[in-house]
């Protein structure tokens, strides 16, 4: 995880540069600090050094101005006739059709947006359905008349407190 760190902060250049020996040497003691506290970055200069050092003992082949003059030309060619095998087209994946192309990424992270709020909205019940209120803003729950006296329980819409209210009949 943290060779990767390294690698994206751009120190890939400074190491191939200390296994060529092209640094200076305060960048040099800067690396070498780096190298001990890192193993795979001391795996990437080891390998720096055996390209380096394969480029170095390799022969240099040097072309006679005539083999040179045709030598561009007839690459170009070949790119141009496509001489190279033969690819496959691959399809799409659904991540290149929808959130590569432009106008559908915005429409898909819109409908995403919509989707998440809508969700959480949805579980903190704002769009519950309430019950129909009664003529004074408040819900009746149950009404019970007796012999005695009538009770009725009623709660304003949305709320859990119910209030009970208790019709004695007058004394005669």
């Amino acid at each position: 995880m943290m060779h990767w760190f390294h690698m994206a902060m751009g120190r890939g250049r400074r190491l191939a540069d200390f296994a060529a020996d092209e640094l200076p040497a305060a960048d040099r003691a800067r690396v070498e600090a780096d190298l001990v506290a890192c193993p795979a970055c001391r795996r990437e200069v080891e390998a720096f050094r055996l390209v380096c050092d394969t480029l170095r003992v390799s022969p240099r082949i040097v072309l006679a101005p005539e083999q040179g003059a045709g030598f561009w030309p007839a690459v170009e060619q070949r790119i141009q006739r496509g001489s190279g095998p033969e690819r496959r087209r691959t399809r799409p994946t659904l991540r290149e059709m929808f959130w590569d192309h432009p106008r559908l990424s915005l429409a898909s992270a819109s409908a995403a947006v919509v989707l998440v709020v809508g969700l959480t909205l949805g579980q903190m019940q704002v769009w519950a359905p309430r019950p129909p209120a009664g003529p004074n803003g408040v819900e009746i729950v149950s009404v019970e008349a007796g012999d005695d006296a009538s009770v009725m329980v009623f709660q304003e819409p949305g709320s859990s407190l119910k209030v009970i209210w208790v019709f004695e009949k007058p004394f005669t």
